[in-house]
């Protein structure tokens, strides 16, 4: 019988208790899974940010991902590791596209699943970083009335942010004069 261990990592941002409290769970379980003639046992490991080379394997059979969502550096090595290496990860690098409410609710649709009539609406405002937004807004841009688009879904209805998980800045609208829009990302009704 041969014992065989599982290597689990954890990509952190600034998270403190889960990571802790889950390496003392793992830790007091002491698994000894039977596999065939084989064991198996659990070593976790929190990911370290370096650099790296994309033709160095990697240690871990399985990540939980807590960072790649922002951390564009752990990122590209998780997507690396899943090409290269054969990684398996839990929230892994192209759920960050999954999290876009418009692209989830078409594929949904297209799946006939019911889902409520949903706009996509442009940004109240812009990121001045790339120079490209104002000719693009004023040669392309169409003026419209918020208050238009929520007579047509009906009230009440949400204001959610197109990207994240999260409903934070996604207030609840109630009439035309209660429409607002998430200021910071384009938003889907």
């Amino acid at each position: 019988m041969a014992n065989i261990t599982k290597n689990i990592g954890l990509s952190l941002g600034a998270d403190l208790c889960w990571p802790a409290c889950y390496e003392e769970i793992v830790k007091r379980l002491d698994l000894n899974i039977p596999s065939g003639e084989d064991a198996i046992k659990f070593h976790v490991e929190r990911v370290s940010v370096e650099p790296f080379n994309l033709r160095q394997p990697v240690r871990y059979d399985i990540v939980l991902d807590r960072l790649t969502h922002w951390f564009h550096t752990s990122r590209e090595w998780i997507k690396k590791a899943v090409v290269m290496d054969g990684l398996y990860v839990l929230n892994n690098p192209w759920s960050l596209q999954s999290m876009e409410k418009h692209t989830t609710y078409s594929a949904m649709m297209a799946l006939g699943m019911p889902i409520p009539d949903t706009w996509m609406v442009p940004p109240r405002e812009v990121s001045p970083d790339n120079p490209d937004i104002y000719p693009t807004l004023e040669r392309y841009g169409r003026k419209f009335e918020l208050a238009e688009i929520g007579e047509k879904l009906g009230y009440p209805l949400f204001m959610k942010p197109y990207d994240g998980g999260a409903w934070s800045g996604s207030p609840r609208s109630t009439t035309p004069s209660s429409c607002s829009r998430p200021t910071s990302r384009a938003a889907g009704g």
